[in-house]
């Protein structure tokens, strides 16, 4: 091969990586209900020190200081029950880590009703809803009615974000 070749792929390859860079990532943006249960007494996350909080701006492109752990799963607007998600990869650990709310992996949960084991290791997954049992509860299948609807989840979604 000689220096044309060379110099002809090592253009391609430099090219193609550039065209990747400058191509506008695909913005994740949704949403996931959820509820915790604490020795039988639903946990209350809408307390401000729960949430998420931006300064609003006008130019609502991504900033290169946002916080990539905050980003995967945050709460906003004081609505304690509705998870907000802007990164792949999120898992409900991610969110309790962003608002402070020590966690421990005996939790019990429940995606959609069904059980799953280790909870806290489980993808986010949009409009999913997911109960979460931690100490000693009673009458499970009666709290798992407060599961959040995906109605519930469209409904915040709609009502939009503080900025």
């Amino acid at each position: 091969m000689n220096r044309i070749h060379l110099f002809l792929i090592l253009l391609v390859v430099v090219g193609v990586f550039l065209l990747q860079k400058n191509t506008p990532k695909k913005e994740i943006h949704y949403h996931a209900g959820f509820v915790v249960f604490k020795d039988d007494k639903k946990i209350d996350f809408s307390d401000i020190k729960y949430m998420h909080v931006e300064p609003c701006e006008e130019d609502e492109e991504e900033h290169e200081d946002e916080d990539e752990q905050q980003e995967k799963a945050h709460l906003h607007d004081e609505v304690g029950y509705v998870v907000h998600v802007h990164r792949n990869d999120s898992h409900w650990r991610d969110l309790f880590k962003n608002i402070n709310y020590s966690v421990s992996d005996d939790m019990v949960g429940y995606i959609d009703g069904k059980k799953v084991a280790k909870i806290l290791d489980e993808p986010i997954k949009e409009h999913e809803s997911v109960v979460i049992f931690t100490g000693k509860n009673k009458d499970i299948d009666k709290k798992l009615q407060e599961a959040i609807s995906v109605k519930e989840i469209k409904r915040v979604e709609k009502a939009g974000e503080s900025c």
